[in-house]
């Protein structure tokens, strides 16, 4: 039978007397007292500035109370999964982990233990003196729920000090909450670190020197005593001015120091315990009670308490585990030695005892051991609670715990707060209130003032900080919050993600540079360049822009605002929309938009500095430029020396003002990825410093002063002979034409009746139609000779301009069938003779008066028969050229092969008043087949028409086809092959009675598709293109006959055109789309036919000039008058309806009318757009100002090379703007009657400058 352990076993621990022999009085080394408090502190620290001493701007964060708090209750989340605390960091560095703890693990919550055993009740306040007091609270940081065991989550201990004016000021009225800055340890004035810190280098400084092993055994328990902070932050409030210095240290006891207590580990103590009695002794029927965990951790807290018990007493008292089994059951003994310093005293094992470290021996340092013995009870006494079976349990009768820390939020001076602190839920830790340090109850004016707060002490943090104040306006509602956020987006403040999607969008990705605020703006700017360089769409390059834009505001960068401000739109439309224009006005006119829509705005809106500039650039227009960076705000462009000024333009710094400027010209005209504000900028910078007026006035207004060019620097003028109506725009047109002008300089052939007469195809060819002969021939041969005298002085004489003989002008006009009498040269008198160039002798100048024409034009004709497809060849441009070269005078006398031209004054006066009465096609007739006859006839087609370099460069093929229709549907009936028509054409004729919109609209109808009734039924007829001339000639039919008045009028109704036009659309083609494109506009014109029918009928006008619609109106208005009242006849109110409902009846099918026609007019004008593979590009433009019968002509004639227009107006030569050229306005009565269009791939073919002065060179004016 088991024997009971002897009641002892129960008894609480014997600290019995080391030695009853000794007396108080006897030499037991202790750590010395200081009183000097010079030994006792640390060296005084040099203070900082004047009060106030801390200045926020100078701490590391911000937070507020209930912030404090909470990060105080959570460090252990962090601590235990082994990371920094977060006492010590800003909220925004862990607001996300902190969310991401709280919904995976278990809360802490921070307790506040007090006892009946007044050494344990540590909390202190204490007077510092010059008004000045100490609130000192200690507690430990538990899981907020713990189940009936030994926690694997560790225990931290906080310790708050407060340090706070003895009387704090009142505040309530103007913050609710305290705002604390954290400041580091090194930071803290000199008698706050004292006041707050322990100082740990003094303390180890000390200790460690000794001189005997008591004084090492003291040393090394002080040392070990001392927290362990793992820790710790220093706050100061600016409100109360407190200073709150919180630590947080380690358990004392660890867990598997705690295991030690579970019911495993007291069983293997029994177990030891009873084997080493059954070994000693021989016990029959031995009892042994297992001792519980509470137990346990009872006679750890006695043993525990014993010094402090004992702490008066001048007896050493020591623990004897020989004579008290419950010390080896209860406890591993180990445990006390080394972790509560107790020694061990005896001689033997037997006797062996346990002797714990006395208080009164650390001197001045006492409290840091007391203090770790008092930690050390509150653990134990913490977790005892957790096994304690009922309220009565010893632990907690001497136990209370306050979760609630009441205490510690009255110290802070916030009384209202712990109800709301101490339940938070979930959503309190939604990283957007953390960052903040703010709750759900805080007011909107409070989270407004943090906010303000944390972006001015963490400026580089606002974005994330903005992202927080965002969500806390949306998830708390208040209105004052949300409005604030709002006006801070519309300000250009931006959240973290929307940050870092910017960067990123910019190619900077955020995870590989963590520090974006390093990246210069210059870089942003360039890569922002660089991506809407390879953009491809208008929505990626506004994605572009608006990610630089939110970048550049965030950064309130003034070079990204000026970079944006002044960057061209993306698309030219955008700029003339946004200043409510159209790409038809002039540049001067865009100014004055621009102004009024900048004045508007008070010259706050870039869109209209924007809208300006990418119109500028997209015209390359100079005086715009000029205009914006000589006038508009904040306008400039990149700065460029003068020597890179140079290499921008593309030339060297001997180059004349004069080549500058063509550089220029040529480069922006033909380079489409010129930097055309670049450009600008380097010809002003070298303007600027050359002091060229030249240059001046080019960039000024975008037009060379010709009076300040060299003669060689610009195109001869022509001398008015008098009324010779267009031919010298005609001489200037063929003139730039540079094969056709090359053909003639080059021209060298005598003609004789054997020559003739010796190749057959002279007798034969046809030339227009009709058999050229020898007459006609000599004839065409002195034309030759004359426009070659003339072109070579144009060429080379050192004179602004040269005069026409009027044999030229005679020979130009008067028909080639009318015969000229020649002579050979030496028959003349010496005294009559001038020796020219080709051997023409021209007669005395005649004086003619240049008055109104006394013939109107006439319409226009057709020109030439009618030619069937054949297989002829063609001659290309090139086999007429060759070399430009330079002709001397040459004289023909004595050589009997030349035959001159005699030429009378009447036959002159004529041959003007034929020109008088012909329209320009017939001069470009007459002169072509004069040049055409002066010409070999070298090839010639089935109907002997020569074919030569003239029909290439002039003239092109169209194709007539009649095809059978069905009677209902207008659909193509394949009938067998369906009848067709090749004729030439020299040019094409728009008629202006046919009001078309523009070019194409009158070209649309020229070759549209139509139906006709012939014999055999009704076909449809299409009128195609098979072959087209190098140069496109348009003739613009304007005079019509006025058969009121019976006199012919010149219509001035304006047809607009670019400067480009693309003739895809008129082919003859097998394109299967285009085809069908063509099908839709013919069944769209003949809707419109039977609809403007419709129309007709609907305002017919009757006997009397009335409409239907009118006469309707007059009957009602007559029903509804006074008069059929007067007469006594009453009016059915019904008629009335019935007369208005017809009335609007007939109003809503002409509205009907009207919009479906402006429908599929829209419809047909945009069916052919994209079509542009077959191009030409515009380069002259006659122009007649004036009426039917009178008038000035002129010829504006573009140079491809440079992009600008030159009017040539007779002996005046002179740049003019594309407004002018283009100049589409209805008042204005000087309109192009004739328009020439040169193939884009022979746009070289054209050379409107060729001077080569050979005398008498004139000096440049620069």
């Amino acid at each position: 039978m088991l024997q009971d352990l002897p009641e002892c076993a129960d008894a609480p621990p014997n600290y019995s007397d080391t030695s009853a022999d000794c007396p108080p009085s006897q030499s037991i080394p202790v750590l010395p007292t200081h009183d000097d408090d010079d030994h006792h502190h640390p060296p005084p620290i040099a203070p900082l500035p004047a009060p106030p001493f801390y200045i926020n701007s100078h701490s590391l964060f911000l937070k507020t109370t209930d912030r404090i708090l909470d990060d105080l209750r959570n460090d252990p989340y962090f601590l235990a999964a082994g990371k920094a605390g977060i006492l010590n960091q800003k909220s925004i560095e862990y607001a996300e982990r902190l969310a991401s703890f709280i919904k995976s693990t278990t809360k802490y919550k921070l307790i506040s233990i007090k006892s009946s055993l007044t050494y344990l009740n540590i909390d202190s306040t204490k007077d510092l003196g010059h008004d000045a007091k100490l609130h000192t609270f200690h507690g430990i940081i538990v899981p907020q729920q713990q189940s009936v065991q030994i926690s694997n989550e560790p225990l931290y201990h906080f310790t708050i000090k407060i340090k706070q004016p003895a009387v704090l000021p009142d505040v309530s009225d103007s913050s609710p909450k305290h705002k604390f800055y954290a400041f580091d340890d090194t930071q803290l004035v000199a008698e706050d670190r004292k006041d707050l810190i322990l100082d740990e280098d003094f303390i180890m400084d000390q200790v460690g020197h000794y001189s005997n092993t008591e004084e090492e055994y003291l040393g090394k328990v002080i040392i070990q005593s001392m927290p362990h902070l793992v820790d710790s932050t220093n706050l100061v409030s600016e409100n109360t001015h407190t200073i709150v210095r919180i630590e947080v240290s380690n358990p004392i006891l660890s867990y598997q120091e705690l295991k030690a207590f579970e019911d495993e580990e007291i069983q293997v103590r029994l177990t030891s315990y009873l084997s080493q009695i059954t070994n000693k002794y021989v016990v029959d029927n031995l009892r042994v009670k297992v001792p519980s965990t509470l137990e346990c951790l009872n006679t750890l807290f006695r043993v525990l308490k014993g010094p402090f018990d004992n702490i008066d007493s001048v007896y050493r008292k020591t623990l004897k585990p020989d004579a008290s089994p419950v010390l080896k059951l209860h406890l591993n003994l180990r445990i006390l030695i080394d972790k509560f310093f107790f020694r061990e005293t005896g001689n033997d094992a037997e006797n062996l005892e346990l002797e714990p470290p006395r208080f009164r021996d650390f001197g001045d340092l006492e409290h840091i051991c007391c203090n770790y013995y008092v930690r050390a009870l509150q653990e134990v006494l913490y977790v005892a609670s957790i096994f304690a079976p009922d309220s009565k349990s010893f632990f907690k009768q001497t136990l209370e715990i306050d979760s609630h820390i009441t205490s510690i939020f009255h110290a802070f001076g916030e009384l209202d707060v712990s109800q709301h602190w101490d339940n938070w839920s979930a959503q309190q830790y939604n990283p957007g209130f953390t960052t903040l340090s703010v709750t759900t109850y805080y007011p909107d004016n409070l989270i407004i003032d943090l906010y303000n707060r944390m972006v001015a002490l963490d400026s580089s943090c606002k974005p994330a900080y903005f992202d927080a104040l965002t969500f806390c306006a949306t998830s708390k509602g208040g209105q004052e919050l949300q409005i604030y956020a709002s006006t801070l987006k519309s300000q250009g403040m931006i959240g973290l993600d929307e940050l870092k999607d910017g960067y990123n969008k910019l190619g900077f990705n955020p995870a590989v540079l963590k520090d974006l605020s390093a990246l210069s703006d210059a870089e942003l700017i360039s890569s922002y360049k660089d991506h809407i360089l390879i953009s491809e769409s208008k929505t990626e390059k506004h994605s572009y822009r608006k990610a630089l834009e939110r970048l550049g505001k965030f950064r309130d960068s003034a070079s990204i605002r000026k970079t944006l401000d002044f960057e061209p739109m993306f698309d030219i439309s955008d700029a003339y929309d946004t200043l409510e224009t159209s790409p038809a006005v002039e540049d001067d006119v865009l100014i004055t938009a621009y102004q009024l829509k900048a004045e508007d705005s008070s010259f706050y809106n870039p869109a209209y500095s924007r809208a300006l500039s990418t119109i500028a650039q997209g015209r390359k227009s100079v005086l715009l430029m000029n205009y914006l960076d000589s006038t508009v705000p904040g306008y400039s462009i990149d700065d460029v020396n003068i020597e890179d000024a140079f290499n921008v333009i593309g030339a060297d710094q001997y180059a004349s003002d004069t080549s500058l400027i063509r550089i220029f010209q040529e480069r922006v005209n033909n380079e489409t990825k010129v930097n055309f504000p670049r450009m600008w900028k380097a010809l002003k910078v070298i303007g600027d410093g050359r002091k060229s007026k030249l240059i001046e006035g080019f960039l000024s207004s975008g037009i060379v002063d010709s009076t300040l060019l060299s003669i060689d620097k610009t195109p001869a003028g022509l001398n008015n002979i008098g009324n010779t109506c267009y031919l010298n725009s005609l001489l200037q047109y063929y003139f730039v034409i540079k094969p056709l002008r090359e053909l003639i300089l080059n021209f060298d052939k005598a003609l004789t009746p054997e020559v003739f007469e010796s190749e057959p195809n002279y007798k034969i060819r046809r030339i227009g139609g009709r058999v050229v002969g020898y007459k006609e021939t000599e004839r065409s041969y002195q034309f030759m000779y004359q426009l070659k005298d003339l072109y070579y002085n144009m060429m080379h004489e050192n004179s602004r301009c040269v005069t026409p003989t009027k044999e030229l002008a005679y020979l130009s006009f008067s028909p080639i069938g009318d015969e000229v009498e020649f002579e050979h040269p030496g028959d003349f008198k010496k005294s009559t003779e001038r020796e020219v160039s080709g051997g023409v002798i021209s007669l005395d100048d005649v004086e003619l008066a240049d008055e109104p024409m006394d013939v109107v034009d006439r319409s226009l004709i057709d020109l030439g028969p009618d030619v069937e497809v054949d297989s002829d060849g063609d001659v290309d441009i090139s086999d007429a050229s060759t070399p430009d070269v330079s002709i001397g005078l040459m004289s023909t006398a004595g050589d009997p092969s030349l035959a001159v031209a005699k030429i009378s004054h009447d036959q002159i006066e004529n041959a003007f008043e034929i020109g008088r009465q012909q329209d320009v096609t017939e001069c470009i007739s007459n002169v072509l087949s004069q040049v055409e006859s002066a010409l070999d006839p070298g090839m010639l087609d089935k109907e002997h028409e020569q074919l030569d370099f003239v029909k290439k460069l002039f003239y092109g093929k169209t194709k007539q086809t009649l095809v059978p229709v069905d009677v209902h549907t207008k659909e193509e009936r394949p009938v067998g092959e369906p009848r067709t028509k090749i004729e030439r054409f020299l040019n094409l004729i728009v008629n202006i009675g046919d009001n078309p919109k523009d070019i194409y609209d009158a070209l649309d109808t020229y070759f549209t598709e139509d139906l006709l009734e012939l014999d055999n039924g009704e076909v449809k007829r299409s009128l195609t293109i098979t072959e087209l001339p190098e140069i496109l000639q348009i003739q613009i039919q304007r005079v019509q006959f006025d058969r009121v008045r019976l006199i012919p009028v010149k219509s001035t109704q304006p047809l607009p055109f670019e400067e480009k036009l693309y003739m895809d659309r008129y082919m003859d083609t097998e394109d299967e789309e285009i085809i069908a494109r063509r099908k839709e506009v013919f069944h769209w014109r003949r809707r419109i036919e039977e609809l403007n029918e419709k129309k007709a009928k609907l305002t017919r006008k009757n006997s009397y000039g009335l409409t239907a619609k009118a006469t309707l109106e007059s009957t009602k208005q007559f029903l509804e008058s006074e008069t059929m009242n007067q007469i006594g006849i009453l009016v059915d109110s019904n008629t009335i309806e019935v007369i208005d409902n017809q009335i609007k009846k007939i109003e809503k099918e002409l509205n009907s009318i009207d919009f479906e026609v402006r429908n599929l007019e829209e419809k047909i004008s945009q069916q052919f757009v994209g079509f542009s593979r077959i191009g030409y590009s515009i380069f002259a433009i006659f122009i007649h100002r004036g009426q039917a019968s009178y008038g000035h002509y002129w010829i504006y004639i573009k140079d491809p090379k440079t992009g600008m227009f030159r009017k040539y107006n007779d002996e005046i030569v002179s740049e003019v703007g594309l407004e002018e050229v283009l100049n589409f306005n209805e008042s204005n009565t000087a309109t192009p009657y004739y328009m020439a269009f040169v193939k884009d791939d022979i746009t070289d073919a054209i050379e409107p400058l060729k001077r080569e002065i050979v005398e008498n060179l004139v000096e440049e004016v620069d």
